[in-house]
This record gives C-alpha cells, sequence and structure tokens, in this order.
C-alpha cells in the first residue's frame, strides 16, 4: 500500500544518491547485523548459564560477559513490567538499564562474532533451546527487509518505473473487478429480494394448509372420541342385557333341578307304596307283582334314559349358549371395527382429496407464472423481431424511389 510505495521512492532516492561501494557497504552492515541478531538468539534471554561447568568451556571472562548480561536482561524485565517482580530491591532507572543492555547486546554479539563456538558450548551446557517466538519473527522481518534492500539497490531506475506501470495496472484492473463485483452483488441482493418474497408467499400457502389440516385433525379426534364413547355404551348395554339373560337362564336352570328332585321324590314314595301293597297282597296278586316289578323295570330304565338325555340336552344347551354367546360377541366387534374402519377411511379419503386440491391449487399458480414468464419472453422477442422487419423495409422503398 502506501507505506510501501513510500518506501520505494525513499530507495529510488537514496539509489540516486549511494554509489556502488556505498551500496555494498550497506548491505554488509545489514548482513553482519542480522548474524549478530541471529546469535544473539540463541542465548536464552535472561537465563543464567551454569555456573560450573560453562566456565571451563568458554572462560572466566566470557562467563562473566554472559552472566552480566542474563543479569541486565532479568532487571530490563523487572522494570519493564513491575507486577513481574519477585522482590523489592532496589534497580536502576529504564534509561540507565536500557544504555547499559544495549552495550552489553554489542559486547555479546562482537563476542560471539569472534569465537562463535560459545554459542554452540552454551547451548551444550543448557541442553538446547529454541529461540523465543518474536524472536523468530523479528529476524524473518529483518533478514526479508535486507532482500528487499537489495532488489531495490540492484533495480534501475527503467525497472523500477515499468514495475511501477505494472502495480498501475493491476491496481486499475482490480478497482474495475471490484466494482463489477458490487455491481454483481446488487443484482443478487435484487434476485434474493424476489425469491425471498415468493418464498413468503409459498409459505403462506403452507402455513394457511397446516392450519386447515390441523382443524381437520382436531374435528376427527373429536368425532373418534364421540365414537369410543357409544361403542363403550353400547358394550355397557350388551353387558347388562348378557348379565339378565345369565341371570334368568340360571334360574330356570334351578327351577328344574327341583322340579327333578320332586319327581325323584314322589316316583321314590310311590314306590314305597307299591312295595306296601305287594306285601300285602303278595299271596293275591303275585302275578300282578311280577307284572308290577317288570313294569317298574322298565320306567327306572325309561326313566334313566329320560335323565341321560336331559343331562346330554343341558350339556349341549350349554354349548350352545357359549357358543352363540361368542357368535354375537364376535358379530357384535365385528361390526363396531367395520364401523370404525369405515369411518377412518372416509376420513383419509376426505383428507386426501383435500391436499390433492391444494397441490393442484399451487400448481396451476406455479404454471401460470411459469407460462406468463414465457409469454412476456415470446413478446419481448416478437417485439425486437417487428422492429428490425419495419426499419428493413423503410430502406427498401426508398431505394425503390
Amino acid at each position: 500500500g502506501e507505506a510501501m510505495r513510500q518506501f520505494d521512492q525513499g530507495c529510488q532516492q537514496l539509489n540516486q544518491r549511494l554509489t556502488n561501494v556505498e551500496a555494498q557497504r550497506i548491505m554488509l552492515t545489514l548482513e553482519e547485523t542480522f548474524v549478530k541478531l541471529s546469535l544473539l538468539a540463541c542465548i536464552p534471554p535472561g537465563a543464567m548459564p551454569d555456573s560450573t561447568v560453562l566456565p571451563e568451556l568458554v572462560g572466566p571472562e566470557i562467563h562473566q560477559v554472559l552472566h552480566e548480561q542474563a543479569l541486565l536482561e532479568q532487571q530490563y524485565e523487572s522494570v519493564s513490567n513491575p507486577s513481574n517482580m519477585a522482590s523489592n530491591r532496589v534497580l536502576p532507572d529504564f534509561e540507565t538499564l536500557d544504555d547499559e543492555l544495549r552495550h552489553s547486546s554489542r559486547v555479546v554479539s562482537r563476542m560471539l562474532m569472534e569465537d562463535r563456538q560459545i554459542v554452540d558450548k552454551v547451548e551444550a551446557t543448557m541442553g538446547g533451546f529454541d529461540p523465543d517466538p518474536s524472536m523468530r519473527r523479528f529476524l524473518g522481518t529483518f533478514n526479508e527487509l535486507k532482500h528487499q534492500t537489495f532488489q531495490k539497490m540492484s533495480t534501475s531506475v527503467e525497472e523500477e518505473k515499468s514495475k511501477e506501470e505494472f502495480y498501475l495496472e493491476v491496481s486499475a484492473r482490480e478497482e474495475k473487478a471490484s466494482q463489477m463485483l458490487r455491481a454483481l452483488q446488487k443484482d443478487l441482493k435484487n434476485e434474493k429480494a424476489e425469491h425471498d418474497a415468493e418464498v413468503h408467499g409459498l409459505d403462506e400457502q403452507v402455513a394457511k394448509l397446516r392450519t386447515e389440516i390441523d382443524h381437520i385433525r382436531s374435528s376427527t379426534s373429536a368425532e373418534i372420541k364421540n365414537l369410543e364413547d357409544t361403542t363403550r355404551t353400547r358394550e355397557d348395554d350388551d353387558k347388562r342385557t348378557w348379565d339378565q339373560t345369565d341371570t334368568s337362564l340360571v334360574a330356570e336352570l334351578e327351577r328344574l333341578r327341583a322340579e327333578l328332585v320332586s319327581t325323584a321324590q314322589k316316583n321314590k314314595e310311590q314306590e314305597e307304596a307299591l312295595r306296601k301293597k305287594k306285601v300285602k297282597n303278595e299271596t293275591e296278586v303275585e302275578a300282578w307283582i311280577r307284572k308290577y316289578d317288570e313294569e317298574v323295570k322298565d320306567k327306572v330304565s325309561h326313566i334313566r334314559a329320560i335323565q341321560k338325555e336331559f343331562d346330554e340336552e343341558k350339556r349341549q344347551l350349554a354349548w350352545y349358549d357359549e357358543y352363540f354367546q361368542r357368535v354375537e360377541a364376535e358379530k357384535a366387534q365385528r361390526a363396531s371395527e367395520q364401523r370404525k374402519v369405515d369411518e377412518e377411511t372416509a376420513k383419509i379419503t376426505a383428507q386426501k382429496a383435500l391436499l390433492d386440491h391444494a397441490a393442484t391449487v399451487a400448481q396451476c399458480i406455479w404454471r401460470g407464472k411459469l407460462a406468463r414468464r414465457e409469454l412476456d419472453k415470446v413478446k419481448k422477442s416478437k417485439g425486437g423481431k417487428g422492429a428490425k422487419g419495419a426499419k428493413g423495409k423503410g430502406s427498401k422503398g426508398k431505394k425503390k424511389m
């Protein structure tokens, strides 16, 4: 941007005033500064090297310089951030400490330039060290600035002018592209507004249809509840009828049992009377007694057969009663289920017809809209062709005249 253009102008003015030797001297100074900063970044900031091993490796004088550098860095950090101070010891003021740290940094960097093995020995003593991320970013930015300075100093005025014209052309293209982008964004906004309006209308139709569906569902639920109440009432009536019928049949069964007991008692009494009569008239009516015994045997057999038939008929009557009760219950249940199925089918058919009608209306509206668009396109195309035809005919008439 503007800063880069000012930097380029400054470099151009500098190139116009500097000779080749001076430019090389500037580049050597920048290169030496970059190397010193790179070496100085390898020394841990504010760290105190091991006082027992490092003096033997680098010498006591170098160790003393490194120790003073670490102490100055710690004090500078404490003065810069008072909240991080570990104790309330008295520290020099910021300007004095800044000058001392600058001088010490120059001494350490010069010392590292003279003997670069010091960095390896310090790293071996400290167990390896990664430079601070901010220092790495600063070195990268300084290196990039150094390369840009070299390019500016090695570029002629004509090359610089051609680059500037190229940058201006690219800027004009970008401005034109941005204008086109704004126009396209405006068109997109209009199209989106039309689409949103259309979607809003369709949403209103959908909401209306959903309201109708909810109304149909609520009315259907009420009808189902009424049917359930009616069915429950009928079931209660059928149950009461069955209880009454069962009570009457049980009473009839008890009556028949009592009648059977009474008949058996009566027959027993008659038998005793006949036996007494037999004893009384034994000598006189022996033949009649034998005949009577045979008749009594026949009657007893007949009574047993009747009793057996009665028991069988009673069992069949109970089975038929139970069977017909099951048949009536199943018949009533099937009729109730069939009524529910018929009513549910009728409601589903009505709902489906309503949804089909709504879908047909929506499709008709959409097709009408598409047809109107196509008709507008046809009218526009026909209008353009008619104007061209009229213009052609007019020119031909003038040529004939």
